[in-house]
């Protein structure tokens, strides 16, 4: 699961916090403004990381403010988000390909690819249990650059990662550091 296109979602009280190639930013979700999650956000650090990516200032923040906004399910004018049925125990069998397309199918014909319950539904509705069970088939969140450039990106939620999951998938001292979140026992 360590794939740095991987992005982690976290809820907490009133504020998001998206884990993103070894960052974490937080936003309140009324404010709607990303900083670093960790508390330690100046223009001092903004700076350092851009250089460290090949990026001016800009471009770091928008980049990943872009990133942040679709990945915690709001407008964003670069990146977009939807719902996409994902196999965990692919066995890529034809039939199995023919469900998931059964599923994508109505997802887009009932214009719900932004609703995570309805596509829930629309899994249920056109795959059986034992399809959905035999091949781990689930609805996953994913984040696409409307200008076509790359593959998207699959967004967890953190209630939904084993602890060796999120270990695998957050480096130890950016969850230490987060200053928002629901500390485990």
């Amino acid at each position: 699961m360590g794939d740095v296109k991987m992005i982690v979602e976290e809820r907490f009280e009133n504020y998001v916090n998206i884990y993103v190639d070894g960052y974490v930013f937080t936003a309140d979700a009324d404010r709607r403004v990303w900083e670093f999650g960790d508390g330690l956000d100046n223009e001092e650090r903004r700076a350092n990381e851009a250089s460290r990516r090949a990026m001016t200032k800009d471009e770091f923040v928008n980049h990943y403010q872009s990133i942040c906004n679709a990945a915690a399910g709001w407008e964003d004018e670069r990146w977009t988000y939807r719902y996409n049925t994902a196999a965990f125990n692919s066995q890529g069998t034809l039939m199995q390909e023919e469900v998931v397309n059964r599923v994508e199918q109505a997802i887009d014909r009932n214009g719900v690819s932004q609703d995570r319950e309805k596509c829930q539904d629309m899994l249920k509705k056109y795959a059986s249990l034992g399809m959905i069970r035999q091949n781990g088939l689930c609805i996953r969140k994913y984040i696409y650059d409307k200008n076509g450039k790359g593959q998207g990106r699959i967004v967890y939620r953190m209630d939904e990662l084993s602890p060796s999951d999120v270990e695998a998938l957050i480096p130890k001292q950016v969850l230490f550091d987060i200053l928002h979140r629901k500390r485990q026992g």
